[in-house]
């Protein structure tokens, strides 16, 4: 989830913990942005090490665990800016995520709708998940975020390309977290996206099983309190549907416990 110290975010971090401690929620955590070259969407390590200092009075106030990570964009060639940033702070999960393809930043109306005057909608999935590919390859991320994040404004469904059109880009991915130890998730925002389903969809899921990829983490992408939780019901129901059997849990960017999904529930 994000807190308030991410532009596109509203809610402190005692709204967001109070919000799903309510919901009975356990464990969550806190990965706001880093991305560089663009200023309010750069965590720093202050405002890590207060957070962290937060998320201590918390979790004895309300018995829920908080975890600090970040979500951190990749870019070719920054790779030692970023790898500064993961080493200035005792992270517990680092996502990675790939937000822009050819400079047009795809989780935006705007820049999805200005890329896809650029080009048809397959080229621009295959574009993404490249770049998404590239993302994991570097081995620094522990999960990866939406890998299909392009579909979050492509007009759905009838502009949205068939998965066979990026199949093979899809497959490349999950050989590449395969490879380097990665992990993907289910994020359950897109519900209230165009896609009006999770990322990744369906046949992305079961091609990154099929390549043996096991670490997987479930979340609501809440970018306020008042969406803590939101449909991570659905989100599970999905997940056990494409075949997830486990979600894994971290602590200090490693996955420290495995927890069936039957074990799992979501009530509210």
């Amino acid at each position: 989830m994000h807190t308030c110290v991410s532009e596109d975010a509203s809610s402190t971090l005692p709204e967001m913990a109070e919000a799903a401690a309510e919901l009975g929620l356990s464990e969550i955590a806190i990965t706001n942005h880093f991305i560089i070259g663009y200023e309010g969407y750069q965590v720093t390590v202050s405002q890590l090490e207060s957070h962290r200092e937060e998320a201590i009075k918390l979790e004895s106030r309300l018995g829920i665990k908080i975890l600090i990570g970040a979500e951190v964009d990749y870019f070719e060639g920054k790779e030692a800016e970023i790898e500064r940033f993961l080493s200035s702070f005792d992270f517990d999960i680092v996502l990675g995520a790939a937000h822009f393809v050819d400079g047009y930043g795809i989780a935006s109306e705007s820049g999805a709708t200005e890329l896809l005057k650029m080009m048809d909608a397959g080229t621009a999935f295959r574009k993404s998940i490249v770049k998404a590919t590239e993302a994991a390859a570097t081995g620094m991320f522990d999960v990866m975020a939406h890998p299909d994040i392009m579909k979050k404004y492509t007009p759905f469904p009838d502009d949205l390309p068939a998965y066979e059109e990026y199949y093979e880009e899809a497959v490349e991915f999950a050989k590449t977290l395969n490879r380097t130890n990665t992990g993907f998730e289910i994020n359950c925002r897109g519900f209230d996206h165009n896609a009006g389903e999770q990322y990744p969809s369906m046949d992305f899921v079961r091609t990154l099983l099929g390549e043996g990829v096991d670490t997987v983490t479930i979340g609501s992408d809440a970018h306020d309190s008042a969406t803590v939780g939101k449909y991570l019901d659905k989100g599970l129901s999905f997940a056990t549907q494409a075949g997830i059997r486990e979600f894994s849990l971290f602590e200090k960017r490693k996955c420290v416990e495995k927890i069936s999904t039957s074990e799992m529930g979501f009530d509210f």
